[in-house]
C-alpha cells in the first residue's frame, strides 16, 4: 500500500521559497495554485483540477449564503497565486500568504491526499495544542479498539 499522505520539514529561504519534499513532487508538478489555508493559519497548495473544484464550491455552492460566498471570494479566491516548482523543487510563497500563515523560517509541509498545506512549524504546534479538546471529544466518541478493529479482524480473525 502506498502512503499518499504525510509531513516533512522544510526551511523558508531568504527569497520566500520552500523546498517541496521529493516524495510529494510527483503529485505536485507544473502549475500549482497557492492561497490562504481554508479555515487554518497555513498556505494551501493545489493542482489546477483541485483548485477548479475548490473555487467552484466556494463560488456556486448553494450550501453557502451570498454573503458567505462573497467573503470566500475575497479571502481565498482573490488572494490566490499561480506558482510553479523551480528545477530544484522549490516553490515561492507570495508574501501576502506568508504573512497570513505567519510563515517565518522553519516550516512543516503536510500532504493531505489532494493538497499540500505549508505551516510555520511553531504555528502548527500551537494550533494543535489549542485544538486538543477537539481530539479529546472525538476520542470519547470512538474507542481506539474501534479505530483499529479492521486490522484486528483482517490480521487476527477476531473482533
Amino acid at each position: 500500500m502506498e502512503l499518499n499522505t504525510g509531513s516533512d520539514e522544510s526551511t523558508l529561504d531568504d527569497k520566500g521559497r520552500i523546498s517541496i519534499p521529493v516524495r510529494f513532487r510527483e503529485q505536485y508538478q507544473g502549475r500549482l495554485i497557492i492561497t490562504r489555508g481554508y479555515g487554518q493559519p497555513c498556505a494551501l497548495i493545489m493542482t489546477p483540477p483541485v483548485w477548479e473544484y475548490f473555487q467552484n464550491e466556494l463560488r456556486y455552492s448553494e450550501k453557502f449564503t451570498q454573503e458567505e460566498r462573497d467573503y470566500f471570494e475575497i479571502k481565498y479566491l482573490d488572494q490566490a497565486h499561480s506558482v510553479e516548482l523551480d528545477k530544484t523543487g522549490r516553490i515561492a510563497i507570495p508574501s501576502i500568504i506568508r504573512k497570513y500563515a505567519k510563515i517565518t523560517r522553519e516550516c512543516t509541509i503536510i500532504n493531505s491526499i489532494n493538497r499540500l498545506t505549508v505551516w510555520d512549524s511553531g504555528v502548527l504546534e500551537a494550533y494543535l495544542a489549542e485544538n486538543e479538546g477537539v481530539e479529546k471529544a472525538a476520542r470519547n466518541k470512538v474507542s481506539s479498539q474501534d479505530i483499529f478493529k479492521v486490522g484486528i479482524r483482517e490480521n487476527y480473525g477476531k473482533e
